[in-house]
């Protein structure tokens, strides 16, 4: 039986991926004014540069091609850097090409908040939101007797009923992961933003890297090299409170660069 307690941490992750992203929409709309255009703009960047882009070279280099995959595979710390780099190349260069041809009247410091929030808060529902509800229902189904049903026809998820059944720390952690993973993405969207608006490449750079970085916890964890999950959930936890920091500080630094140079 799925306990009480794991249905809570289901529908907070629920919550978190979907109720979160959802709250601060209505929440900075009402504060700061954000435009729901640029925060479409955001959306679509994660899901043509992150989810359709960066799947190309994953594929030929995971998979299509026996030498590079085995290289990846056998090395922990190639896969790292590989993963890292990819996703601070894509996920950037996406943000700073449609912030430089795409919302060039829009280079506030709301616009770079609105900006991170679309592409945070679509990855959140994508990834977390849309598996939270299948999971739930599947947690459901377990409870009324159906989902044995579905095992027999497919005995590989013994293992997601073994989950559904333990415990729901990891379930707590994937949600609370949604929280921080948002504010990082709000925290970068800004910086680049700011490089553009001041027309200083450097800025996209130190956002690949940033973002990298970023990414090198959880590939390890991946690989095996970091066995603890809640040592990597604490790293991106520490970061994505540096990036909050970054955040209420920055819109300072708009104010004072003034208008586009």
């Amino acid at each position: 039986m799925v306990s009480s307690s794991m249905f809570v941490a289901l529908v907070a992750s629920l919550l978190f991926a979907i109720g979160l992203p959802i709250a601060l929409v209505i929440i900075f709309k009402k504060k700061f004014g954000i435009s729901l255009y640029v925060l479409l703009i955001g959306m679509a960047t994660f899901l043509v540069f992150a989810l359709l882009l960066e799947n190309i070279p994953h594929t030929y280099f995971l998979a299509g091609n026996a030498t590079t995959s085995e290289w990846l595979k056998n090395n922990p710390w190639l896969y790292m850097l590989y993963g890292g780099l990819m996703a601070g190349l894509f996920e950037e260069t996406g943000r700073f090409i449609m912030m430089k041809y795409v919302l060039k009247k829009y280079r506030d410091w709301k616009d770079g908040l609105s900006f991170g929030l679309g592409h945070g808060g679509f990855e959140a529902v994508v990834l977390v939101g849309i598996s939270s509800i299948g999971t739930l229902v599947m947690a459901i189904m377990i409870n009324n007797g159906s989902f044995d049903s579905i095992l027999s026809v497919d005995p590989s998820l013994q293992i997601v009923k073994d989950q559904l059944t333990g415990s729901a720390a990891l379930v707590w952690l994937g949600g609370i992961e949604r929280i921080s993973a948002i504010a990082i993405q709000l925290g970068l969207s800004i910086l680049v933003m700011y490089g553009v608006k001041n027309r200083k490449i450097i800025f996209y750079f130190l956002a690949i890297l940033i973002h990298a970085i970023i990414d090198f916890p959880p590939a390890l964890y991946q690989t095996g090299m970091i066995e603890n999950i809640f040592v990597v959930e604490i790293i991106i936890a520490i970061i994505a409170v540096i990036a909050i920091v970054w955040i209420v500080k920055s819109r300072r630094l708009f104010k004072e660069s003034g208008p586009e140079v």
